[in-house]
């Protein structure tokens, strides 16, 4: 009996131990692993990238963090104190990494408090929670020593996978770095309005170039430029369209002495074709296209003008009516594509990271045998890609027919690529050769402006580059629209400094693209950091080929009722009016078999159309039934062998 007391005695002394342990441990792990993390995302999306540690190292002189949050959200809102507790370890590894350089300090701005007011002084966003007029907080100020303000207005929870990109950009703009100078030609609005621009109106600029302007210097430069500023190192041109042969030498001699330049082209923009603007005054001479056929075929590519790409694969389903008018359908728009990992190149870091981009009606490269150029491909369609003739958007756009007018490719077919190597010039013969220039001046000054063209023109010339004098790099894109707001956006309730939250990497593709160029890279990575989507792709296949079986078929029997339902129409604009009495008998006949025939027709349509939904919902039955049953079986199987294993393992103990 001593023995048995003694023995719980131990247990208990063992279990306050253990208890006492575990107590000791959590506090100390508290502590010293403050900053230990186990990040099992694909993506790493939980640790602190090279790129933000590269960011914290350049600081040269120290950087102040004021971190806002209110204690009320976290106690009436517990996910947003959950993501406020994120935010301030991420916070905090910045801190630990900068070796004193930037002093983290967090506020709890409570009502009427100096803290409230410091950051109301700051910009930040404060948001009413009752009719009492308090506001909660939960933004972000730094400063550095010569008083530059960078806030974060407030850590909308919707812009999770970029909060470390945010984060950096603050750190990186404190600090000072001198940014890269970029010219942009363009044809779009993309800077907005000249009132805007001026800054005596609302800024209507695309999301994406008040983006760009927090990481370069952008210097607008006309599109009838004769030469490119030597301070820039970049030119960026978005659809640009109707450029002089001046215009094109200039961007010619500028690629052959090394300039950098990223080209977004477009056999058919969307946006421009819906521009009330364009609208009210009609299609433009040269449609909604721009290209660069001349430096183009030059570097060994083409984009042609009449070929849209599409892709099965990456389509995006639309609801469009069906002929009757009666009801709608949903279709794959091969136009409209939205581009997962399969298309992107995984060894190039402008692509690399991305997750998912939209496009609509994009061109495609295609490499000429005279290649000049070495054509390294960025984005391409899956094995599902092909072509629809871009004459079927003009107009009004009917996503059926595009679909039956998509022929497929016999390979991917390359959306955007980069161009190395060293090429010949575009213009062998020279500068092009000045025209006489007739202002209607007084006499005389017609001639003094030829004289200076003359001089201009010969400087040109006795500087002109027959050949690359360093290894190009353009980085040519097939489509602008990718470039616009809803393509990438969409709407926020909560003013983050942007215009709505991300639902795509478009931005992060034109970001990367642009700092690789100018050497400043440094934030590329931290771009696109989750993913916006997890296709089931093996699901999307299956589907697609139970489609598959059942289209044609219903193709068929459409054409065949839309031609029954003309001659139906037909016969009966030919029948007799309301002064005859009966039909002939050959035209009631015809009659009866039509409509006999039409009935039959759409009998069949449903049968087809049932026969698809059928299949279908098969297969999402299936999918469940193995996603609910098949980890219980698995587990039940195990656990059946490992009995199993026991019995064998006893039974010769037994025998002996």
């Amino acid at each position: 009996m001593g023995r048995f007391r003694q023995r719980r005695l131990f247990a208990r002394l063992a279990l306050m131990l253990l208890a006492i342990l575990f107590v000791a441990g959590v506090s100390l792990s508290d502590r010293l692993l403050v900053h230990a993390r186990l990040d099992l995302t694909e993506e790493g999306a939980f640790t602190l990238a090279e790129d933000s540690k590269r960011v914290v190292q350049e600081i040269d002189e120290p950087v102040v963090l004021r971190f806002y949050f209110s204690s009320r959200l976290a106690r009436e809102i517990p996910q947003i104190g959950n993501y406020a507790r994120y935010v301030r370890d991420i916070l905090e590894e910045f801190a630990a990494l900068s070796d004193g350089k930037i002093d983290l300090q967090v506020f709890d701005p409570e009502p009427f408090s100096d803290a409230e007011d410091r950051a109301d002084a700051f910009g930040l966003q404060g948001l009413p929670v009752d009719r009492t007029g308090e506001r909660v907080f939960f933004g972000l100020a730094g400063t550095n020593s010569t008083d530059d303000v960078e806030l974060i207005p407030f850590f909308d929870e919707t812009r999770e996978r970029d909060l470390e990109y945010d984060i950096a950009r603050v750190v990186r703009s404190l600090a000072k770095l001198e940014l890269p100078a970029v010219g942009l030609i363009t044809g779009l609005p993309i800077a907005g309005s000249p009132m805007s621009q001026s800054g005596r109106g609302r800024n209507d600029a695309w999301t994406i170039y008040n983006l760009l302007l927090e990481s370069v210097d952008v210097r607008q430069i006309v599109s009838t430029t004769t030469a490119v500023p030597e301070e820039i190192d970049v030119v960026l041109l978005v659809h640009p369209k109707r450029l002089t042969d001046e215009t094109l030498y200039a961007l010619d001699q500028f690629v052959l002495r090394g300039g950098k330049l990223l080209v977004f082209v477009d056999p058919h923009s969307e946006g421009e074709a819906q521009n009330p603007e364009f609208l009210r005054r009609g299609m433009p001479p040269d449609g909604f296209a721009s290209n660069l056929g001349r430096l183009f075929e030059t570097w060994g590519i083409e984009m042609p003008g009449g070929e849209l790409a599409g892709d099965t694969g990456f389509a995006r389903r639309v609801q469009v009516p069906d002929r009757s008018r009666t009801r709608l359908m949903a279709v794959d728009y091969p136009l409209w594509l939205s581009i997962d990992k399969r298309g992107f190149s995984p060894e190039d870091s402008i692509s690399a990271g991305l997750s998912l981009l939209n496009i609509a009606s994009p061109g495609h490269i295609r490499t000429l045998e005279s290649a000049g150029a070495t054509v390294t491909p960025l984005v391409t369609t899956s094995k599902d890609g092909g072509t629809v003739p871009a004459a079927l958007l003009q107009g009004p756009v009917d996503p059926v027919a595009v679909l039956h007018a998509f022929e497929p490719a016999e390979a991917p077919l390359v959306l955007a690529a980069r161009l190395s190597g060293e090429v010949e010039s575009a213009f062998p013969d020279g500068p092009p050769e000045p025209k006489p220039k007739d202002d209607g001046g007084e006499a005389g000054e017609g001639n003094e402006a030829d004289k200076e063209a003359k001089a201009a023109w010969e400087a040109l010339k006795a500087s002109h580059l027959a050949r690359s004098a360093a290894p190009m790099d353009v980085i040519a894109v097939t489509d602008v629209d990718m470039l616009s707001d809803p393509m990438w956006m969409v709407a926020s309730p909560l003013d983050s400094g942007l215009a709505g939250r991300a639902v795509a990497d478009n931005a992060a593709f034109f970001l990367n693209a642009v700092e690789t160029m100018t050497g400043r890279d440094d934030l590329s990575s931290l771009r696109s950091r989750g993913s916006f989507q997890r296709p089931f792709t093996l699901v999307e296949d299956i589907r697609r080929q139970a489609e598959s079986k059942h289209i044609a078929k219903e193709r068929e029997l459409l054409d065949r009722l839309e031609e029954a339902t003309k001659r139906l129409n037909r016969l009966e604009r030919d029948s007799p009016g309301e002064d005859q009495v009966v039909l002939t008998p050959g035209q009631a006949d015809s009659l009866k078999t039509l409509r006999a025939d039409m009935i039959r027709l759409r009998r069949e349509l449903r049968d087809v159309q049932h026969r698809l939904r059928r299949d279908v919902e098969a297969l999402a039955s299936w999918l469940t039934l193995v996603n609910i049953a098949l980890v219980p079986a698995l587990v039940a199987i195990f656990a059946g062998v490992v009995a199993y294993a026991r019995r064998a393992r006893r039974r010769p103990a037994q025998e002996g």
